[in-house]
């Protein structure tokens, strides 16, 4: 049955394309994407509204208003069998100076990617595709971020939610020993190879830590590697997952390091032509079956 599924589902040069598609009008067509580049959230927006729409997906556009504009959050739900809630989230604004190939339109990419691979795969718990404005400072960790919002939402509706999955910066991958650590001696347990997907979260998340990695393990030909610590430990808290921890949930983030590996961090050099999109197919592939199976 799960030859099936991947063979009438995940045609992998069509996911690549489609990745580098979407990749390419974020970071190239709109670049910059935050509140001080005027136009560029709404055309965000509606690029990522379009995408959903067109995978046959009705989309509920959370609107807010932030420093005297209009910003949204972007959902769509496709309903389980089961109780309980999946949210997959990751957020489409940048810091102002960059294009964010990898931060954020790498994982903005793969969100939509597994959208358009769930619309005729079963699900038994629903799913929540949600892309999110206003990560980047100066919203981080503030009532006016984007998952903030969102979460605070799904607590004051009593929504049953299993994990939260945040994607953050999943393009970026090198076979040499560039990967650094937060603290000196992990390169003893960890690679030094910057070629793996890491899965992080706090303690209360940890069973969905392990079932993620194991599950982009099985089903694909990446290595992930996985971290469970305290949430103010080595960056772990540093996306969307640390508002819905913020919120009582349990949420994980899925990324490609950050600033441990990528030295395109917040940079203007964050482009296109440095992601692996081979790499990113095989981390939605992991991802899409690791959902199916839940």
């Amino acid at each position: 049955m799960m030859k099936k599924t991947e063979s009438s589902h995940v045609q992998k040069e069509t996911v690549i394309e489609n990745l580098y598609q979407h990749v390419e009008y974020l970071s190239v067509k709109i670049g910059e994407r935050h509140l001080w580049k005027k136009g560029s959230l709404e055309r965000t927006a509606n690029y990522i509204e379009s995408a959903f729409t067109s995978y046959g997906y009705s989309v509920w556009r959370q609107t807010y208003p932030c420093y005297g504009e209009e910003v949204s959050n972007l959902i769509v739900e496709k309903k389980g069998e089961d109780e309980g809630a999946v949210v997959i989230g990751a957020h489409y604004d940048t810091v102002p100076g960059t294009p964010g190939a990898d931060d954020n339109a790498s994982a903005v990419a793969g969100l939509l990617e597994l959208a358009r691979l769930h619309r005729e795969a079963p699900n038994k718990k629903t799913l929540l595709f949600v892309a999110f404005a206003n990560e980047e400072p100066p919203c981080f960790g503030f009532p006016n971020m984007g998952s903030m919002v969102y979460a605070r939402h799904l607590k004051e509706r009593k929504t049953s939610v299993e994990v939260m999955v945040s994607l953050e910066m999943i393009g970026y991958f090198r076979p040499e020993r560039i990967q650094n650590y937060p603290l000196p001696g992990m390169n003893l347990f960890y690679p030094r190879t910057a070629d793996f997907i890491g899965v992080v979260g706090n303690f209360r998340s940890s069973k969905y830590i392990s079932l993620f990695k194991k599950g982009i393990r099985k089903h694909s030909a990446i290595e992930a590697r996985s971290l469970t610590g305290p949430e103010f430990f080595g960056g772990i808290n540093l996306s969307d997952n640390s508002s819905f921890w913020r919120h009582g949930f349990k949420a994980i983030m899925v990324t490609d390091t950050s600033f441990f590996r990528n030295p395109h961090y917040h940079q203007e050099t964050d482009t296109i032509d440095t992601l692996d999109f081979e790499k990113m197919t095989e981390v939605v592939k992991g991802l899409h079956f690791t959902l199916l199976e839940m």
